[in-house]
């Protein structure tokens, strides 16, 4: 299995996007696999994505949730990094070797991105968020 194709178990997908050289602002990298996740039985939707910042640049992923769940979203990195979700206007920042969640609805397409610390824009995606019926 390639490193950033994921893992799907019990509705958790465990990503590993990864991008090179330590503090490039990019955009989207070619398009990767898509997932779905399923909510339990709360109706909370886990989502898991991992950035690594010595791994080779690979395809972000996709994960598909049940529109209108409780998305559960959480980021780890290797190096300090603040996670974006724009669409949400959503800045948290996470340490090395750290993560953190971010819950909301799942209404539209988000993306997650990885910054800098302190930067509020811009940021490399490092996945996306699919509601569907």
């Amino acid at each position: 299995m390639r490193r950033s194709a994921g893992l799907l178990l019990a509705g958790l997908l465990v990503a590993t996007p990864a991008i090179t050289g330590c503090g490039a602002v990019a955009g989207a990298g070619p398009a990767g696999p898509t997932v779905a996740a399923t909510a339990d039985a709360n109706g909370l939707t886990p989502v898991r994505f991992d950035f690594r910042s010595t791994a080779p640049v690979e395809a972000v992923p996709t994960v598909v949730v049940p529109r209108g769940t409780t998305v559960v979203l959480t980021v780890g990195s290797d190096v300090a990094r603040r996670v974006l979700v724009p669409e949400q206007g959503r800045a948290v920042d996470v340490t090395a070797g750290g993560t953190v969640t971010i819950r909301f609805l799942a209404l539209g397409v988000l993306s997650v991105r990885v910054a800098e610390p302190g930067t509020d824009r811009g940021g490399t995606i490092i996945g996306f968020v699919e509601p569907r019926h």
